[in-house]
C-alpha cells in the first residue's frame, strides 16, 4: 500500500517551506542590473529609483517571472519521494535505502543550484549539462515528476511481491539433482 497521505503531507511541507525559505531570503533589488536578474523590468521603477513594489509583492512577482514554483514543486516531489522510500524501507531493505538516499540527493542538488543556475536534478540531466545550457524549471519539474513516479512503481511493486521461501543452510542446487 502506498502510504499516499505521508507523500502528500510531506509535499506540501517541502513546497511551502521552499516558498517560505524563499521568502526570507529575499531582498529588494536596489538597481536595475539587479532587478532584471529577479525577473523585473525597467519599467517598474519609480521616479526615485527604487522599485515600485513592497518587498512582499516584489517576492510574488519575482517568484513567478522567474518560475520558482517549479523548483518548489521539484524538491517537493524529491521529498516525498524520499519519504515513501525511507517508509518502504522499513520492509523493503537496503534497496529501498538506496532510493531514499538518492533521492536526498536530487533534493539536495535542486536546492544547491537553483541559486546558480535553473534547478537541476542530478538524476537524468547532470549538473554540468544544466549548468553549461539554460534547462527550462518546467523540464526539471517533468524529469523529477518522471523519475520519482518510476520510483514509486518499482518499490511499491517490489514491496507489495511476495517473500521467496529462506533456503535451506546446506542444500544447493547440484545436491538436488543428484
Amino acid at each position: 500500500m502506498i502510504p499516499r497521505r505521508l507523500m502528500c503531507i510531506v509535499f506540501l511541507l517541502a513546497a511551502l517551506g521552499y516558498a517560505a525559505v524563499s521568502y526570507a531570503v529575499f531582498e529588494v533589488p536596489a538597481t536595475p542590473a539587479a532587478a532584471e536578474a529577479c525577473g523585473f523590468l525597467p519599467g517598474e521603477f519609480a521616479a526615485g529609483g527604487t522599485l515600485a513594489y513592497e518587498r512582499p509583492q516584489a517576492w510574488a512577482i519575482s517568484f513567478v517571472r522567474k518560475q520558482e514554483y517549479f523548483t518548489a514543486i521539484t524538491v517537493g516531489l524529491a521529498l516525498a519521494f524520499m519519504a515513501f522510500a525511507l517508509a518502504v524501507g522499513r520492509r523493503g531493505g537496503a534497496a529501498s535505502a538506496g532510493v531514499a538516499a538518492g533521492s536526498g540527493v536530487l533534493a539536495v542538488s535542486v536546492l544547491c543550484v537553483s541559486c546558480l543556475a535553473p534547478a537541476l536534478s542530478l538524476v537524468g540531466l547532470g549538473i554540468a549539462g544544466g549548468l553549461l545550457a539554460d534547462v527550462p524549471k518546467s523540464l526539471i519539474a517533468l524529469n523529477t515528476l518522471l523519475l520519482t513516479g518510476w520510483g514509486v512503481l518499482y518499490l511499491s511493486r517490489r514491496a507489495g511481491a511476495c517473500a521467496a521461501p529462506p533456503r535451506k543452510p546446506g542444500s544447493s542446487g547440484s545436491a538436488a539433482r543428484a
